[in-house]
């Protein structure tokens, strides 16, 4: 099957780095991460805000997948019946952080995510939308979850990476339940078997900043420029220079949220000589624009 084979070739990190507790009705600002963040809620209601996109409403055995610099939040709703064991997350190094003093408690744990394809990581930056799945009482993962909160509260030799281990088949889960209900935030991942195509996305994934071209892409896949741009824009729901702008974009937020490099020297890395057109490309693509974007991730880091 096709999508056995995309998901043999995908390499899932993930790095659990926070328990977060909401008490009552509160929010928690999580802002923008320079990394796809899983949130598994492990008790109470309530709901995840995401920039751009509805409010996703959350129970316990809820997944949400949300893409790298996407600025989003933690809601408490006040109500139901949510408890969390005593935890100590802090004796495995994961932070435990808290909001709010009402009654209910909305508690999730949450990590880093990293996806790498076929030796190439840049494959999370095609990650455009949040992913959702809700895990049902009796889910073999979901009852593993439980059982790691459980642990949480007495923490011991291997729990860190016990942690690890479950949120990473939560990960590899949620991908597969979303590939089967056709989702078409991943719409992506399933062009990833088309090896001609494979070719012309890897070359902009791993060089965003050359001088790419529609032909010149064609050029690498063997196709005509006709037949490449259809067969392309059914693979990835868009054209080829339309992904290489988001890519070119997510790359540019990286290098602002991880070097002190000048805006002009980013800019010339993503393939543009134009500081000024840069700016406002990545204006259009996040929201702001790069220097104000850089004090952002700053602020929340």
């Amino acid at each position: 099957m096709i999508l056995d084979t995309v998901l043999d070739a995908v390499d899932v990190s993930l790095e659990p780095f926070a328990l977060c507790e909401i008490r009552g009705e509160a929010s928690l600002g999580l802002g923008c991460r320079p990394h796809a963040v899983l949130h598994y809620v492990v008790a109470g209601e309530g709901r995840v805000t995401v920039d751009g996109w509805p409010p996703i409403p959350t129970r316990p055995g809820t997944v949400v997948l949300v893409p790298a610099f996407a600025a989003h939040s933690l809601h408490g709703s006040g109500t139901g019946l949510g408890t969390l064991p005593a935890c100590r997350p802090l004796e495995i190094s994961i932070e435990h952080v808290r909001a709010g003093d009402g009654d209910g408690v909305l508690a999730a744990i949450c990590g880093r995510v990293g996806i790498v394809y076929r030796g190439l990581g840049g494959a999370m930056d095609l990650l455009r939308a949040p992913l959702v799945e809700h895990l049902d009482p009796g889910d073999r993962v979901r009852g593993a979850l439980e059982d790691l909160v459980a642990e949480l509260a007495s923490p011991t030799i291997g729990t860190r990476a016990l942690a690890r281990s479950l949120l990473l088949q939560c990960v590899i889960l949620l991908l597969r339940r979303r590939l089967l209900a056709d989702d078409r935030s991943l719409v992506w991942m399933q062009g990833l078997s088309d090896e001609a195509l494979w070719s012309a996305l890897r070359a902009m994934l791993d060089q965003p900043g050359r001088e790419h071209t529609v032909d010149s892409l064609a050029g690498l896949a063997g196709m005509s420029r006709a037949t490449f741009a259809a067969r392309f824009r059914a693979a990835y729901g868009g054209g080829p220079i339309e992904l290489l702008r988001a890519i070119r974009m997510r790359r540019a937020a990286e290098l602002l949220a991880t070097t002190d490099w000048p805006i002009k020297r980013i800019a010339a890395a993503v393939g543009y000589d134009s500081r000024t057109y840069f700016t406002r490309t990545f204006r259009d693509q996040h929201g702001q624009p790069p220097d104000a974007f850089r004090r952002r991730i700053a602020a929340t880091a």
